[in-house]
Formats: structure tokens, C-alpha cells, sequence
């Protein structure tokens, strides 16, 4: 069994359990949505109409094979999430949300050095990738970037939720990012 890895008093990782659904769509959408009144770099509020996730779409993609999501809890409140599914060599990650409150405090680096090396250490995969809209959010686009990560050039079609989602933007496309997971940390 995987270890549930608690890096530091009162915050911690663990593994999402199907009870744990409606939770992370709500997390997921409140970090992608814009709706709440506060300011956040990672809303999809004008590119996209809508919520970016449901609790039935997160089941399905905790029923994959090889996938999960991999929840960040500071002082026993969930405060982070992100999806990781193996594919080949390579582990994809997507849904990285972060509280919008918390945002810029460290906690999506933390959570990304966690997926990281669960994909390395526990999946075996030498990549990582991710989508990412980097013609419409460049501040997105630069935090992957400066953590490692570089655009392909590669189309990524919408899937899921995301795909059946109004766009406002027109121009709106996911270019895949990938960075090559080596060494004793992925970080």
C-alpha cells in the first residue's frame, strides 16, 4: 500500500475515496470559476461558461485504471487536489485547484512535488504532462514552465466536462506541457 506521505504539523496528503466526490468538484470548481467575489490567477471564467467539474465526472475518472487524486489537507481541511492517471511511461496530470484563498502560498507547488513524485516513484514514469490553455492564461502557462515543464506545440483536445462547456473564447486550446521526471526528486 502506498504511503500517506505528512510532510509538516497539521497538513498532510492522502488518496481520494469515492465519498470524497462532491468535495473535489466543489474544490475544482471553485478554483476554476471566478464566482466567488475574490480575485484568482487560475479562473476560466472568461474563457469557458460553467462549472469546469461534477461529482459523477470525478467518480468516473477515480474508477480508471492506474488513476487518482491525490488531495492536500492543512489542518484537517482540504485546501488542494489533483488528478494523476498513468498512461504508458508517461503519468498525465490535470485538476490541479487550489483553495482560491491559498493560492499563491505554495500549496499547488506542494501538491505538484507530491504528484511528481508519486508518478516517478510509485507509477514508474519517466514524464509527466499536463494541458494547458497557454494561449489564453500565460500566468498558467509560466508557473508550469518554471516548474519544469515545456509546451510541445501539441494540440490537446477538451475532454470530459471541459469539452461540453460553452467556450466564450473561441480561440481557447489546450497545448500539452511535459517534463521529464528524473533523480530522487521531481522538483
Amino acid at each position: 500500500m502506498p504511503h500517506e506521505l505528512v510532510p509538516e504539523a497539521g497538513a498532510g496528503f492522502r488518496r481520494a475515496r469515492p465519498a470524497d466526490a462532491d468535495m473535489i468538484a466543489a474544490l475544482v470548481n471553485g478554483a476554476f470559476s471566478g464566482d466567488h467575489g475574490t480575485a484568482g490567477w487560475t479562473y476560466e471564467n472568461e474563457i469557458f461558461e460553467g462549472e469546469r467539474t461534477h461529482a459523477t465526472e470525478i467518480l468516473d475518472l477515480l474508477a480508471r485504471p492506474q488513476s487518482m487524486f491525490l488531495l492536500r489537507f492543512q489542518q484537517s481541511e482540504v485546501v488542494g487536489c489533483a488528478y494523476l492517471r498513468k498512461t504508458g511511461g508517461a503519468a498525465y496530470l490535470g485538476m490541479l485547484a487550489v483553495r482560491p484563498s491559498l493560492q499563491g502560498s505554495g500549496v499547488g507547488k506542494r501538491i505538484m512535488a507530491e504528484a511528481e513524485r508519486i508518478a516517478r516513484d510509485e507509477m514508474h514514469c519517466t514524464l509527466m504532462t499536463i494541458g494547458v490553455i497557454t494561449n489564453r492564461r500565460p500566468d498558467v502557462t509560466a508557473f508550469y514552465e518554471r516548474r519544469g515543464f515545456a509546451r510541445t506545440g501539441r494540440i490537446k483536445p477538451f475532454e470530459g466536462s471541459q469539452a461540453r462547456r460553452q467556450k466564450k473564447a473561441q480561440d481557447a486550446r489546450a497545448e500539452w506541457m511535459e517534463k521529464r521526471l528524473t533523480g530522487n526528486h521531481a522538483g
